[in-house]
């Protein structure tokens, strides 16, 4: 009976740590295709029109101190929509990083 109990707080402490399944959608054909024609092209030029506006405004973000923040939108943010998401899984791509600094 005594070693009962161990092993009752020990299960407990796995089920609270687990996380929840979740049942992810799966993209259709047609949003794939959307995705790959229309926003990959798009997600490219944003990155490179972000590198570049980020590379002049760079002298005067690093006066302002917004060196960082600036890069992550201009750039990151830009980059991991093109080449980091799955093909057609647009939605809540930028959750994560909608961190504001101040």
């Amino acid at each position: 009976m005594k070693q009962t109990r161990p092993l009752s707080i020990l299960f407990l402490i796995c089920l609270l740590w687990t996380q929840t399944l979740s049942a992810r959608e799966v993209p259709s054909g047609g949003e794939m295709l959307i995705d790959l024609i229309v926003a990959r092209p798009m997600g490219l030029a944003g990155t490179i029109l972000g590198t570049a506006a980020f590379i002049v405004a760079s002298p005067f973000t690093l006066l302002s101190g917004t060196f960082k923040q600036s890069g992550r939108r201009l750039v990151v943010y830009p980059a991991k929509f093109t080449f980091t998401r799955g093909l057609g899984d647009f939605p809540g791509y930028m959750e994560d990083y909608q961190i504001v600094e101040e």
